[in-house]
């Protein structure tokens, strides 16, 4: 993926159409990942399951790039996360997500993102 220069845009919009399981072709299996100040997990499935268990609340999800800079099998991006929520709310902020890639897939992802008022404070 990262011999593509657009992968990053193409992944976010995955992401934003099909949710999480939009991100499975960049994912590699044994990825490590993050979600703001929540519990580190690991693996594709464990990220899968973690969004789930706290995106109930999200009816949709779209990321608007601002930043992207890439440094060999590194990347970091920033911009503006909207979430559309079932109430009918929108709660915008923003957002930046470091990236380590393996083999061209994303072995670590790193969101950073104050989603409180969407989810709530995060886990002490």
């Amino acid at each position: 993926m990262n011999s593509n220069p657009n992968w990053l845009l193409e992944m976010f919009a995955a992401l934003d159409a099909d949710g999480v399981p939009g991100l499975f072709p960049w994912l590699h299996d044994d990825v490590k990942f993050r979600f703001a100040g929540y519990p580190p997990g690991r693996g594709a499935q464990a990220f899968a399951d973690a969004w789930d268990a706290m995106s109930a609340p999200i009816a949709s999800i779209s990321h608007e790039l601002e930043q992207i800079w890439e440094l060999g099998d590194e990347a970091i991006c920033r911009g503006e996360v909207t979430y559309r929520l079932h109430d009918g709310r929108k709660v915008r902020t923003p957002f930046a997500n470091v990236f380590r890639l393996l083999d061209g897939r994303i072995s670590e992802y790193l969101i950073y993102v104050d989603a409180s008022a969407v989810f709530g404070p995060a886990p002490g």
